[in-house]
């Protein structure tokens, strides 16, 4: 499976989104240029048509185009020169001295209304690419010859004949400066291109620091170390919450590590001793083979140690066998009556059923160990000549069995929570040779195996372990 990279995704994602934005305004800015650049030139090209138009005056005697070389040297000379025309009907009635320089002496006649505008591209007589503008129009009439010419027309009915205007100019420097804004535009994509994808580049490298960070931290976490945690050197909004939750996670890993340790040294601690009793048994044995005395206690000594082995032996595989697994829930019974089974024996438990108790769908094994352990403990741990009362209530969501004793040992409140510990008990000498301290370790798990809770409570000297049973 290949390995993604959140440098390279964001680097290559974020080149290419902004990268592609920035051409995409880059070429609307080109097109827009380019438009402009072409209005502007068929904008000027009408502005000097325009120009030459009124130079051209009627009156009542002729029609004459009033033109001044000296004022207009781009129609005479040979340096980039412009040409104009002028029709009157189809004859030539003036055209520009740059027509008379070249081969082609006059500008292609194309027929156009009275004030409609004819822009073609054409080649020029010099041979460049250009425009030509062709323009129809009527000849101004002198102010001081107006008086006159309008009685000559109420007269003799004449009407006056309108002209057509041919304006060539190159169009070499328009399409030189496109393409010089087209380069450009290229030349600014590929830059705006290599700068985005720097500049990402080093955005995402410092925006990412603080994960690496962050990285090298848990790096540097060690289970054994009980103060290490992860910190952030810059307080970063989204890693905030992830930095809570390893933390979190490494402390809880932390206390099962330090359970196992303890677990593991507390077994150890618990096998120690009866280890020791049958090699002292079996060293006496052998050196004094003969007498009686020892003989007669020998097996019975060997048979006691063997039995508390095998049931702390027993005891732990049970904890660990349930640890993560799920009773199967296949038997049907009446607890109350399964209690009370359970309690015959002794005469200092009482049941006091706090509602009506239905059958409930559970694991007998199961539930008969949880009560035994607890039942044992509280016989074990409680005052001589007190009760042991086991409280029975159902609800529609639970049943809910608590056992009552009070208490022979001086407990706190952090007792409470050691309590469901392997191996835990409160005589830090473990001079018990009954008590392993695993009793309340399997009720807990076997309770948490049956999708149920338990918790333990202690007001004044009266210590109350209470089951929930969720009801199916």
């Amino acid at each position: 499976m290949k390995i993604q990279s959140i440098h390279r995704q964001l680097v290559k994602n974020l080149s290419i989104s902004i990268t592609l934005v920035t051409v995409i305004i880059l070429l609307m800015t080109d097109i827009a240029i380019d438009k402009w650049v072409h209005d502007e030139f068929n904008r000027a090209m009408r502005t000097k048509a325009h120009l030459l138009t009124t130079l051209v005056k009627e009156d009542v005697h002729n029609i004459e185009f009033d033109f001044a070389g000296e004022f207009m040297p781009e129609f005479e000379g040979e340096v980039d020169p412009e040409y104009y025309q002028l029709w009157l009907g189809k004859e030539v009635f003036e055209r520009s001295d740059t027509l008379d320089i070249f081969a082609t002496k006059s500008l292609p006649y194309k027929n156009a209304t009275v004030g409609e505008e004819l822009l073609i591209a054409a080649e020029l007589p010099d041979g460049r690419d250009g425009k030509i503008l062709y323009y129809r129009f009527f000849p101004q009439i002198d102010s001081d010859d107006r008086q006159e010419y309008n009685k000559l027309i109420a007269s003799t009915g004449y009407q006056q004949k309108p002209m057509l205007l041919a304006y060539a100019m190159s169009a070499e420097k328009l399409h030189f400066l496109t393409w010089m804004i087209d380069i450009s535009f290229l030349v600014s994509a590929l830059l705006v291109a290599f700068i985005v994808r720097t500049i990402v580049k080093k955005t995402v490298k410092k925006g990412l620091t603080p994960l690496d960070e962050f990285t090298q931290s848990l790096l540097n976490i060690s289970l054994a170390d009980k103060s290490a945690a992860v910190n952030l050197v810059n307080k970063v909004e989204e890693l905030i919450p992830i930095q809570n939750s390893i933390n979190k996670f490494i402390d809880e890993n932390r206390n099962l590590y330090l359970k196992e340790q303890r677990l593991t040294s507390d077994i150890a601690h618990e096998l120690k001793t009866p280890i020791a009793e049958l090699i002292s048994l079996t060293e006496v044995s052998i050196k004094f083979p003969d007498d009686i005395t020892i003989g007669q206690t020998y097996k019975t000594d060997i048979l006691a140690i063997s039995s508390r082995l095998q049931s702390i032996v027993a005891n732990i595989l049970l904890f660990h066998r349930y640890s993560h697994d799920r009773f199967e829930k296949n038997d049907v019974f009446d607890p109350v009556q399964v209690i009370t089974r359970l309690i015959n024996s002794s005469p200092r438990c009482l049941i006091n059923k706090l509602s009506e108790i239905d059958p409930i769908n559970s694991n007998l094994f199961a539930f008969e160990s949880i009560f035994t352990n607890i039942l044992k403990n509280a016989h074990h741990y409680s005052l001589e000549a007190t009760d042991i009362i086991v409280y029975i209530k159902q609800t529609s969501r639970y049943l809910s069995i608590s056992v009552s004793n009070t208490s022979a040992s001086c407990l706190r409140d952090d007792d409470l929570n050691n309590m469901f510990d392997p191996l835990w008990q409160k005589d830090s000498a473990r001079s018990s040779t009954e008590n392993f301290g695993l009793g309340l370790s399997i009720v807990q798990t076997f309770v948490l195996a049956l999708e149920g809770d338990i918790s333990v409570s202690l007001r004044e000297e009266v210590i109350t372990f209470t089951v929930l049973f969720p009801i199916l």
